[in-house]
């Protein structure tokens, strides 16, 4: 086993680490014997020197082995997940995965909380009274293989040495390295051990890649290792220069989905999700996919199986639906004609963020019905005073500062952006 020190060098010195090298490395975050000042170290070197593939690949499955991995019956249906790099309105994931179950794929789904100014699936599902996302992995396995689909939070069994990893990233400003990042995702979802793996790279003001570039290379990072591990892959860029969908915020966003489930919701988040669900269907070997997802939101064979899901683990979707609206709700209103583009996807997540409805320290409680709440789809012409979405706020205060921030941010008058902007095979 290698020392510590020694594989500090070769990272130092810009040398190549060996499968070995990462294994013992891996294993002594886990174990604890390397300390974090020493893997603190390793974030810098590697972040200014990099990983190759190889070397991102290694790391890739030796986080995910300093935990345990879920092993699934293979006679059954496809297994398959995705992975969001965040945005802002970004509910696609409990959408997702009832209506790829609703097709014929598992999806084994473990989820994340709100990061920054982006939103978390987790604390989305949490509004649902009694939804429970802290089942073992016992009872993960058990209801996939019931009724195809289930999603929760990272257990403590699964890459351990990714959770410190995780942490120290942020403290050493190591956050934006593509082997880093391609790593810590890949870690957590090849411990699910699905068959296909299938990635939304969110490209804008509202993402962590701002630029086509950085998010292309992260998305070809991400298929590239994807497909060494032994699995399907494929990656959609897509835009977050504004937010996706109608809606920001936790029980909103959740209210949107359910109204996408019911073949109700706006066109961009539904076509979204449905093209992600056929690029699972086309790894599955599973004819007309996109048809077949338009076809079980019409006949409401997706909202079954959410139904399904929620109740399986615990919550309420009739309890949901009667929870009340926000104290605060203020209008947003058109200050001009003309074609209105929508606002800034990163001002409107700040926004949200300051009204509650996300967390600034780890510890911090997140306010389930505060948010933002778009009238009008983004690019279409307007009249000046028209209503063009309201904010939900805790307070006067605090909503008004809202008002105030997404309304200086709107857009006007320029081309929209495609929601798919490129895709990576």
């Amino acid at each position: 086993m290698a020392a510590i020190t020694d594989i500090l060098r070769v990272k130092r010195d810009s040398g190549s680490l060996s499968r070995d090298d990462l294994y013992s490395f891996a294993s002594g975050i886990a174990e604890g014997t390397v300390t974090n000042y020493q893997a603190s170290a390793f974030l810098m070197a590697a972040y200014i020197n990099g990983l190759d593939p190889d070397e991102t690949l290694a790391l890739t499955m030796a986080m995910r082995d300093s935990g345990r991995v879920v092993h699934w019956d293979r006679s059954l249906s496809p297994l398959a997940d995705k992975h969001s790099t965040g945005g802002v309105g970004d509910k696609m994931s409990m959408v997702l995965a009832p209506l790829a179950a609703s097709i014929g794929i598992r999806v084994p789904m473990i989820s994340g909380r709100g990061l920054g100014h982006t939103g978390g699936t987790l604390d989305k599902l949490e509004t649902i009274p009694g939804f429970n996302v802290d089942l073992t992995i016992e009872q993960f396995k058990q209801q996939v293989e019931d009724i195809g689909v289930c999603m929760i939070g990272q257990t403590k069994e699964l890459a351990p040495a990714d959770r410190i990893l995780y942490s120290l990233r942020d403290a050493t400003s190591t956050v934006t390295s593509i082997p880093l990042i391609s790593a810590s995702i890949l870690s957590k979802k090849l411990a699910e051990n699905p068959d296909i793996l299938v990635f939304d790279v969110k490209c804008g003001t509202g993402a962590f890649m701002n630029t086509v570039e950085d998010a292309r290379d992260l998305a070809q990072t991400l298929v590239q290792i994807s497909k060494m591990s032994g699995k399907k892959a494929s990656a959609l860029i897509t835009s977050m220069n504004t937010p996706i969908g109608l809606t920001a915020g936790n029980t909103l966003e959740v209210q949107e989905s359910l109204d996408i489930l019911r073949n109700r919701g706006p066109a961009d988040s539904t076509n979204i999700t449905i093209e992600l669900v056929g690029e699972m269907a086309l790894h599955a070997g599973i004819e007309h996919g996109v048809e077949l997802c338009r076809e079980n939101l019409a006949s409401g064979k997706a909202m079954d199986v959410f139904v399904q899901m929620v109740e399986a683990q615990g919550g309420d979707i009739a309890a949901f639906e009667a929870l009340p609206l926000a104290p605060v709700i203020m209008d947003v209103r058109a200050s001009r004609t003309g074609y209105w583009c929508g606002p800034d996807a990163l001002t409107v997540g700040n926004a949200v963020r300051k009204l509650g409805g996300g967390r600034f320290k780890i510890e911090d409680s997140v306010h389930p019905l505060v948010g933002w709440e778009q009238e009008v789809p983004c690019g279409y012409p307007v009249e000046s005073g028209q209503l063009l979405g309201r904010v939900h706020g805790a307070d006067t205060e605090s909503a008004g500062d809202a008002v105030n921030a997404i309304s200086s941010s709107f857009n006007w008058d320029v081309p929209s952006d495609p929601l798919i902007i490129e895709e990576i095979r």
